[in-house]
């Protein structure tokens, strides 16, 4: 047997190109390799072998002990038997099958490996050589054995042989999700950032866009760094991108391994795809880049959700990244099919036990809604893809009346007859029900799905991953069976790498044996309905409900939202959807995030209806049996326009009451307003008002906020006392002020008589001409002082040693 084995050295990456008889270049011990994987298969061309190819296998050895390794050896072993049954693949990938006995190439590297070295290499043989036998999938491992014979590592994949012929194509339909767990708490709180990271080209739902739009021009702008791995793809290696276009080069070169013709128009070679999406995650997206957000604050603890401490969190800015994705999401996914889960895939079957029905008919509706608004397209409302594939008769019915025809189930919901050997069509009719009318059942390739959901994202997973899916294709043909169809659906949290989740596409297309549809133009007859059962919905489906005890925790914050909405002018709910992502069937297996969920949408209720609220004044001073006090009541809220009424009331009615005033208000968002309230004091003293505000039925939607008013004006009793004894105080003081004045008025006239006499003495003792002595030269001036007197009489005469104003005796100059 003809075969040929090449060693190639690992090179560091800066490192010149070396002749493959080199021994391996020593490179960088890296302890991460400790404990890692020793052999990697990175390419297998080509995917399916036919009579002329030359089977080649690529890879690298490592060493991740910490011990030298000597006579490292690397070697293929197959098997000329194929499988038999479908079964055998998932046993014989975990290494539990039978082993393949017959030897194939191998080399020896001729150095040894220190610890962390790698080397790569490649292994050749033809297909006529390895003598296979007709159309089937067979066995091919591939070792790393030491010196010893010890095999330090061993990879098990598979090898498709088309042989003389191959069987007739089974038609294959392709659900393309975009799906995650709901990501927001309320609108505005994000749980982590994982979506802004999956958005971006190296993300999970940004490779899915990429890889399901099958367009070239549908970019994320990807790094131009090709050495970099994967932001959210721990251990990956360039080689894992290498290996896959290795593999279609090899492909193409061998000219026989399953291509069906020359690349034609990019549109006709597009495999149809059916995008399956949930509203919620294009709602998280927009809101993404749609201004400001709070991301809660990954610190490794539990996070205070409860009680009066507010939970940690960080602001981000609108995300670039979110708007791009948008951008491409709407061009890529333009005319093409679309469904949708309820919003945020609602536990439907949850929802309607619990007599949840408006719930559950929210999020159907507002699922359809956010798809439109989002990428401005129609979602197809026939087709539904109810959680985890199963549906009990209430579901579906709910869903039909819904305008759903078409249902997406797991095989555990509509199993094959016992009596049907192999994998029945996807196809079949669901028996009418209490809506009335038949509805298609399309079930889901449970294989299939397991083989999609295949790591590919490490180095060499892509290679592997991909061998499988050909090997379960291949596997469903042989079975045999005229107009067959399955459906590949991968899980809704499926996380390939850009190359496999690419590469299933394509081999859709090239390999012989299948015949890619839509999903829309897959059509029942007369036998698909013979080979499936009923509609079932086993234990573990309604075990796996959220459970009716987490939906009355979830009905505490309703009730708190139904209270806060009753304020609100326009009928709005805006908290809806934040409801509606807790009662996501993704909380089914993750409790502890629904919990923390649940905490914060609460706390962002209470902080929303305290917005509305009452602002505390100063203790108020009224200073007369009545008056007015301002009452200031304000809409922190950003968007809703609200209509609340004012509650007051004394404590003591007796000492203090409220007149009437102006009840209820509206008031626009980030608006304010003073409500003037009359008051009455009876008593003086303090009496403490009670404000609060309410809804239109009297329920309280704030907060008591306490008043205290000290009266301290005079009541009507009070103030005739005061005037009676103004009254006696003013017929008391009358007669002595009258006195009083009557000797003031004597004083002045007998002033008068004094001066007058002593003006006519001055005249006579030789005054200068003019008639004035004291404004005569030389004469003396008057000291100006008067005097004063003490005792004065009611008849006005001035008392004993009162001093008159000009007596030239009292002079002192």
């Amino acid at each position: 047997m003809a075969t040929t084995a090449v060693l190639v050295p690992a090179l560091a990456a800066v490192a010149p190109a070396q002749p493959a008889a080199a021994t391996p270049a020593t490179v960088p011990r890296d302890d991460s390799a400790k404990g890692g994987q020793a052999l990697t298969v990175e390419g297998i061309s080509p995917q399916t072998v036919g009579k002329k190819s030359t089977v080649k296998v690529t890879g690298r050895v490592t060493n991740t002990t910490d011990d030298e390794l000597a006579d490292v050896t690397v070697r293929l072993r197959y098997s000329r038997y194929p499988f038999s049954d479908r079964s055998q693949l998932s046993s014989y990938a975990s290494g539990d099958g039978a082993q393949p006995q017959v030897g194939g190439p191998k080399t020896e590297l001729d150095k040894p490996l220190k610890p962390g070295e790698s080397a790569t290499y490649s292994l050749k043989v033809k297909a006529e050589d390895m003598r296979l036998r007709d159309f089937g999938v067979y066995p091919l491992a591939v070792d790393m054995t030491d010196g010893s014979g010890h095999a330090e590592d061993t990879r098990y994949t598979y090898l498709p042989y088309e042989g003389e012929s191959s069987p007739d194509p089974v038609d294959i339909a392709w659900v393309w999700p975009l799906m995650d767990d709901p990501q927001r708490a309320d609108d505005d709180t994000f749980l982590s950032d994982g979506l802004s990271t999956s958005l971006g080209p190296n993300g999970r739902l940004g490779r899915l866009l990429v890889a399901g739009a099958q367009d070239d021009d549908i970019t994320l702008e990807p790094t131009t760094d090709a050495s970099a791995p994967p932001a959210d793809t721990p251990g990956a290696t360039p080689d894992a991108e290498a290996t896959a276009t290795d593999t279609t080069e090899e492909k193409a070169e061998d000219g026989d391994g399953g291509e069906k013709g020359d690349q034609g128009d990019k549109d006709a070679d597009r495999v149809p795809v059916t995008w399956s999406v949930d509203p919620a995650l294009l709602d998280d997206i927009a809101r993404l880049g749609n201004g400001t957000y709070q991301v809660l604050q990954q610190t490794g603890k539990p996070t205070a959700t409860t009680g009066d401490a507010a939970p940690t969190t960080l602001s981000r800015d609108p995300s670039p990244t979110a708007q791009q994705w948008l951008r491409q999401a709407r061009t890529g996914l333009d005319g093409a099919p679309i469904i949708t889960t309820p919003y945020a895939n609602a536990d439907i079957a949850a929802l309607l036990r619990q007599d949840l029905r408006a719930d559950a008919e929210a999020a159907v509706s507002l699922g359809g809604e956010t798809v439109e608004n989002v990428l401005g397209t129609e979602a197809d409302t026939s087709v539904a893809w109810p959680a985890g594939g199963l549906m009990n008769s209430e579901t579906r019915d709910f869903l039909s009346e819904r305008g759903a025809t078409t249902f997406l189930l797991s095989d555990t919901a509509l199993p094959a007859r016992s009596s049907h050997g192999g994998t029945p069509p996807a196809q079949a009719t669901l028996a009418a029900g209490d809506s009335g009318a038949d509805a298609t059942a399309l079930v889901v390739d449970s294989g299939l799905r397991d083989a999609l959901a295949q790591p590919s994202r490490g180095a060499g997973d892509a290679a592997l991953a991909s061998q499988r899916f050909a090997a379960e294709t291949a596997m469903i043909a042989a079975e045999g069976g005229d107009d067959r169809t399955v459906v590949a659906a991968p899980p809704r949290d499926w996380n390939p790498g850009a190359d496999f989740a690419a590469n299933v596409l394509r081999a859709s297309e090239k390999l012989p044996w299948l015949d890619p549809v839509a999903l829309g133009d897959i059509e029942v007859n007369a036998k698909d309905e013979a080979q499936r059962g009923r509609l079932t919905y086993p234990e573990k489906g309604a075990q796996s409900e959220l459970t009716g005890t987490y939906l009355e925790e979830v009905d505490e914050v309703r009730k708190d939202i139904r209270l806060f909405n009753t304020i609100l002018t326009d009928d709005t709910d805006p908290f809806r959807p934040a409801i509606l992502r807790l009662e996501s069937a993704s909380w089914r297996d993750d409790k502890t995030t629904a919990a923390q969920a649940r905490a914060l949408v609460a706390r962002a209720v209470t902080l929303s209806r305290e917005d509305v609220h009452i602002i505390p004044g100063e203790t108020v001073t009224l200073a007369s049996k009545t008056g007015k006090i301002g009452v200031l009541v304000a809409n922190d809220l950003e968007k809703e326009t609200v209509t609340v009424n004012l509650s007051i009331y004394s404590e003591n009615n007796e000492r203090l009451s409220v007149g009437k005033y102006k009840k209820e208000m509206t008031l626009r968002p980030g608006r304010k307003t003073t409500v003037y309230v009359p008051l009455s004091a009876r008593i003086n003293g303090r009496t403490v008002l009670n404000l609060s505000l309410q809804n239109a039925d009297g329920e309280p939607i704030s907060e008591e906020v306490p008043l205290p008013v000290n009266a301290t004006g005079l009541g009507t009793q009070a103030l005739l006392i005061s005037a009676i004894g103004a009254l006696i105080l003013v017929i008391a003081l009358a007669p002595r002020a009258l006195r009083k004045w009557a000797r003031k008025r004597a004083e002045r006239v007998g002033g008068s008589e004094s001066a007058e006499s002593a003006g006519a003495a001055g005249d006579g003792t030789g005054g200068g001409p003019g008639g004035d002595g004291d404004n005569a030269p030389g004469a003396m001036q008057h000291n100006g002082r008067g005097s004063s007197t003490e005792g004065e009489r009611p008849d006005g005469s001035a008392g004993s040693g009162t001093a008159t104003t000009g007596d030239p005796a009292s002079d002192t100059s």
